[in-house]
């Protein structure tokens, strides 16, 4: 995962960046300035989990395109039988290979598209996808800009196991300004809008019968589960050369906060700094009171 990205709490949809990298999750952010850029990124999740990413933007044809592989390498395990003999060691990580760039431009609405592959290796089993992303964008003269995306529609080539499992479908709308007379620019995103009820089983939120002892399983609040369909992320731009982020993300927030213990999983945050010839983005993303998430990236231009 870009760097850039990472510390916007993945909500970099709508505005235009400096780096090519942004594109990935969404081809219609490209820009003349952000052209012909080589991205290189590593994150660590801790227990050897890393997330390694490298893209690349061009023009083929007078159409800007971005091209990534992305990967999550969970490490290499023992394995063992059913009897607790080892069986040597094996390998488990994911792969994703994308192509994206603009389809349809006119008054300000454009279409654009990503193309992915993407395998699953774990052990001996292994599985093939293909998906797409769809992007349209609203970006008038003055005001906000308007993102609509349906990501990942796709299908397994083939199972782990014979049996087809659905894509991680999610449909996506984005809203971002900047402000008129201060350097800052502004992003809300609502997701998962295919899956109005985000809730869970939480076994934290019981009552208990002192009579009986039986359990009765709480309600999440209305709030609650439309907060996480929520994330937002504010930049501050002071001068060319230095960009500062930061995001939030409720579901992030609800889904790894602990009833004993206070932690502030779900925020993000992150900077840049522009030269000319490179560019250079770090982020730090608490997911969980068990530790950070720290992502580097690196682009070069040509």
């Amino acid at each position: 995962m870009f760097a850039g990205a990472s510390a916007l709490g993945n909500a970099a949809y709508v505005h235009e960046g400096r780096v090519g990298a942004f594109a990935v999750q969404n081809p219609l952010l490209l820009t003349d300035s952000s052209l012909y850029q080589l991205e290189m990124s590593s994150g660590n999740l801790g227990e050897g989990i890393q997330l390694l990413q490298g893209s690349y933007s061009f023009e083929l044809k007078g159409r800007p395109m971005i091209a990534s592989a992305q990967t999550i390498q969970y490490g290499v395990f023992n394995g063992t039988d059913q009897w607790g003999s080892s069986t040597g060691q094996f390998y488990a990580g994911d792969l994703a290979f994308t192509l994206g760039t603009e389809l349809f431009s006119w008054k300000g609405i454009r279409l654009g598209a990503t193309a992915k592959l993407v395998n699953g290796t774990y052990e001996s089993y292994q599985s093939w996808a293909v998906a797409s992303d769809i992007a349209l964008m609203y970006r008038g003269i003055t005001g906000p800009n308007y993102a609509f995306i349906i990501k990942n529609a796709g299908t397994q080539l083939t199972t782990f196991g014979g049996t087809y499992e659905p894509m991680p479908l999610n449909i996506l709308f984005a809203v971002g300004d900047k402000l008129e007379h201060a350097p800052f620019r502004w992003t809300f995103v609502i997701d998962q809008l295919q899956r109005p009820n985000l809730g869970y089983d939480d076994p934290n939120l019981v009552s208990v019968d002192p009579v009986t002892g039986a359990t009765t399983q709480l309600d999440m609040s209305t709030l609650n589960l439309a907060l996480r369909h929520v994330s937002g992320s504010l930049e501050f731009l002071p001068t060319d050369r230095l960009h500062l982020m930061l995001g939030y993300n409720f579901r992030r927030q609800y889904e790894m906060s602990l009833p004993d213990r206070r932690t502030s999983g779900g925020f993000s945050f992150g900077a840049g700094l522009y030269f000319n010839k490179f560019h250079f983005h770090f982020a730090n993303e608490l997911r969980s009171v068990a530790g950070r998430m720290n992502t580097l990236s690196l682009s070069l231009k040509f």
